[in-house]
């Protein structure tokens, strides 16, 4: 009983915490205004400094899945449906906007090395890690639904609740299959890179239109990760009844 609650203080204080980041940058970002990339994500740049110094300051590197139990082959084929997605948010948003190169690499860095690690390392690393003694299922439903509750705080920043409901169910189904990635023995780099290549593409593309209504491509991408989070949950069903053990072995 004693360890269930640590466990769900834990969780809540994470989920908090990230909130409280997240929140506060929004805030900064709706004031301010900033046009340069790297203030628009100012606030949650210390965050990302505390994960990494932890990460080096206690060797946790292994604990929390950046080691990968599988070939590089493997990894590569397992990556497959998210390069597919990356290549569909790409062309969906008529490729990028380079008017500005040096925004552009920044922006990419800033996704993948301050959103991507941050937001995977507090689902997909802090927050899986604890739940796994309660079984994948538990822990792959749990993580995904808290990221996906996370992004309804775009409302606050003006986003339509037409959008944002469409990011949450979206954010959900990435979750599904980021976490399922995790369980399978694949390295948590793979999730950090795919969220961060996912934004980054978002913000920095062409799209047209509405952008406020989701597009036929939008809703093709999520059949997509239905899809493969199915054959993911099925694969990892049938590999063991008890994830968790072999985790504590492993790791």
């Amino acid at each position: 009983m004693r360890t269930n609650t640590r466990i769900i203080l834990s969780i809540i204080g994470l989920e908090l915490l990230l909130m409280v980041f997240f929140t506060a940058n929004g805030a900064f970002v709706s004031i301010t205004s900033p046009e340069s990339p790297l203030l628009q994500f100012i606030g949650v740049i210390p965050l990302a400094l505390g994960i990494l110094i932890y990460l080096l300051v206690g060797n946790k590197w292994k604990y929390y899945f950046f080691t990968s139990h599988s070939s590089a082959k493997k990894a590569l084929l397992y990556s497959l449906p998210l390069i597919l997605v990356l290549i569909l948010i790409a062309y969906g948003n008529h490729g990028l906007n380079t008017s500005s190169l040096p925004d552009l690499f920044i922006m990419l860095l800033i996704q993948i090395l301050v959103i991507g690690l941050v937001e995977e390392m507090f689902f997909r690393g802090f927050m899986l890690r604890l739940l796994l003694s309660k079984g994948f299922r538990v822990a792959v439903f749990t993580t995904s639904f808290l990221f996906a509750i996370t992004h309804s705080l775009q409302l606050i920043g003006g986003q339509s609740l037409i959008d944002t409901l469409f990011q949450i169910i979206y954010a959900f189904m990435v979750g599904l299959v980021l976490s399922l990635l995790v369980v399978h023995w694949q390295s948590i780099v793979i999730p950090i890179l795919f969220h961060g290549l996912n934004n980054f593409l978002q913000f920095m593309g062409n799209a047209m239109g509405n952008a406020n209504e989701p597009a036929a491509i939008d809703y093709l991408i999520i059949f997509i990760m239905l899809v493969y989070s199915i054959y993911l949950w099925r694969g990892m069903a049938a590999k063991t009844k008890n994830i968790s053990d072999a985790w504590n072995v492993s790791m």
